[in-house]
């Protein structure tokens, strides 16, 4: 069996609970290989993995499912953030599901993704994958302003600081600060948020994810495109950003049916 171990190299205690979960593993006959995230280890990630493990907050397990998504595999993850919405289990408890794990014997919940193609006069320059949302915002302290079409059909110009095009698991994250809906993860849709819009009180759009969202600028310069909160291009002038559902999804481990509702009501604050 392989599996891959990703940990933050920035927190001590995922790497020291790495090499501690590999050595088990390893007694267990898996085969073991740990990315800390410091260093690019793409030439020794074999093919086929069986499973991986991500040991942190939401971040790393972002990181993770922007890198290996594309080969589809089971993703546990395993608070050892603070927020820990994408996680299943708390580090303390994974003595006890090891063996069920390597067996087999948990479900999968399949988590939508985004791809977002970049576009320059139909020149592709960047394609990402996305599990929690799209945020176009200004750098500076001025409104910029862009035309959204769903499809064949055009929104009204929005104006104001940006807008979030989430996930239903990225609804917990930037979006409901934004003031936007949470949508269970088990759905399949976007959510269109604007960020301090210049007309008042503009909704937040929930939209089948079947449909295509495109953004074209009108006055954005200094506006930053970002990817998860982790990978950012500048808005050009001449960009447009083009949003679907992927044709992959994130296949989290879940060994505990029924969590999402109880997290949100415990970890938003409500």
């Amino acid at each position: 069996m392989q599996v891959l171990l990703v940990n933050n190299h920035y927190k001590e205690s995922t790497e020291f609970m790495a090499e501690k979960i590999a050595v088990r593993l390893r007694e267990l006959k898996a085969d073991v290989l740990i990315d800390n995230g410091s260093t690019d280890l793409s030439s020794q990630i074999p093919d086929k993995l069986d499973l991986i493990i991500v040991l942190g907050g939401d971040g790393t397990i972002l990181r993770a499912s922007r890198q290996y998504a594309l080969k589809q595999t089971p993703v546990l993850g395993i608070n050892m953030g603070t927020v820990g919405f994408l996680s299943h289990i708390e580090a303390a408890e994974l003595n006890g599901y090891l063996e069920a794990l390597i067996n087999g014997k948990y479900t999968l919940d399949k988590r939508m993704i985004s791809e977002v193609d970049i576009v320059e006069n139909d020149h592709l320059i960047a394609s990402v994958h996305c599990l929690n949302e799209v945020a176009i915002k200004a750098k500076e302290l001025h409104m910029i302003s862009f035309d959204i079409n769903i499809d064949e059909q055009k929104l009204n110009t929005i104006k104001g600081d940006g807008v979030i095009i989430a996930t239903p698991t990225g609804s917990t994250a930037y979006n409901l600060s934004a003031g936007g809906p949470v949508l269970d993860p088990d759905m399949k849709a976007f959510i269109i948020t604007p960020v301090a819009a210049y007309k008042l009180n503009t909704p937040s759009i929930v939209v089948s994810a079947d449909k295509i969202i495109t953004v074209t600028p009108i006055k954005c310069a200094g506006a930053i495109i970002g990817m998860d909160g982790q990978v950012v291009y500048d808005f050009k002038e001449n960009y447009r950003i083009i949003i679907k559902q992927a044709n992959i999804t994130l296949n989290l481990v879940n060994f505990k049916k029924h969590q999402f509702f109880y997290k949100v009501d415990n970890k938003s604050g409500r």
